[in-house]
């Protein structure tokens, strides 16, 4: 496919696609920012929450799940130590592992940042429902699928 193949109506659509991604991680910045977070903070924050490792997650873990080096990922951490919203424990199986989970106020404050996240989805979803069904239909318009 090149972009003789693509129309008006795609790039719009994929135009618009990027403005509402681009809208909700511009609320999701502004959200960060107001618990006193950088938004990668708050990210490591989700990803170790979201973490379904019963000792909580790895430090290698955390750098492979948010795509950043592990020594980003070791200095993300040390932030959040500092403002006492996660903690740093050894592993059980091999003492040499470092696993990360959050505090009580770690988990307080990505509480009160998923609630606004949640709220805000509710209101932009539709619109992001709205632009990736145009895509979708556009595309099967143009690119059927042959059987």
């Amino acid at each position: 496919m090149d972009g003789r193949d693509i129309s008006r109506s795609d790039y719009q659509a994929l135009a618009e696609f990027r403005y509402q991604i681009r809208r909700f991680l511009y609320f999701s910045e502004i959200a960060a920012h107001g618990e006193g977070l950088e938004p990668q903070q708050h990210q490591m924050i989700l990803a170790i929450r979201a973490s379904v490792e019963p000792e909580g997650p790895s430090i290698g873990n955390l750098a492979d799940y948010l795509l950043i080096r592990h020594h980003s990922a070791v200095g993300l951490i040390d932030r959040l130590v500092n403002r006492g919203l996660v903690v740093r424990t050894p592993g059980t199986k091999d003492r040499r592992e470092v696993r990360v989970n959050l505090t009580r106020e770690g988990d307080d404050v990505l509480g009160r940042l998923s609630a606004q996240h949640r709220a805000e989805l509710r209101e932009s979803i539709p619109a992001l429902i709205t632009v990736l069904t145009s895509l979708l239909e556009n595309d099967a318009q143009t690119n059927p699928i042959s059987q």
